[in-house]
């Protein structure tokens, strides 16, 4: 038997290759970055805080034809509150130090709950990200993958800074 078809089958099925089309993860990811997200652990296991996923996006409407599909970092579980003030995330009324980040954040959201079944998730971006502190929590059925690993960053790369 051929392997070649079965890998195959098994890549497309379990992995992806994307590209990231905007700046709301930088300084972590950047434009132009193709990365390989996995589909299969969360089958097994629940999203945890600080992984980074892919979901589907939760504001849009469901006769929609195309998925438009997010990249974001999970801040927040279920039973969690979460709050942006004073230039950082509070997540249970603690502040989270958070170095992977481009700048503070300069807006504040309101106290909000995690339901079960839900995430919070923000962009790394913070001040350049559509995410949990524009549209809520996520469903966490809405994700699609974990974020793996980088495996392509063009070296003549501009940074933009569009929101997705």
């Amino acid at each position: 038997m051929d392997a070649l078809p079965v890998l195959a089958l098994l890549w497309s099925t379990f992995s992806e290759l994307l590209f990231i089309p905007s700046s709301s993860m930088y300084p972590t990811l950047r434009v132009g970055d193709r990365i390989i997200v996995e589909k299969a652990s969360f089958y097994i296991r629940s999203p945890a805080v600080n992984e980074i996923v892919t979901f589907r996006n939760p504001t849009q409407k469901l006769e929609s034809k195309k998925d438009d599909i997010f990249i974001k970092r999970i801040v927040a579980k279920a039973g969690d509150w979460v709050e942006v003030k004073q230039g950082s995330l509070h997540v249970n009324g603690i502040a989270q130090i958070e170095d992977f980040i481009a700048e503070r954040p300069r807006y504040s959201s309101r106290l909000t709950f995690v339901p079960k079944d839900h995430v919070y998730v923000l962009g790394d971006n913070r001040n350049n990200s559509y995410d949990s502190h524009v549209w809520g929590p996520l469903p966490v059925k809405n994700i699609v993958g974990r974020f793996v690993t980088c495996c392509y960053r063009p070296s003549n790369h501009l940074t933009v800074t569009t929101q997705t």
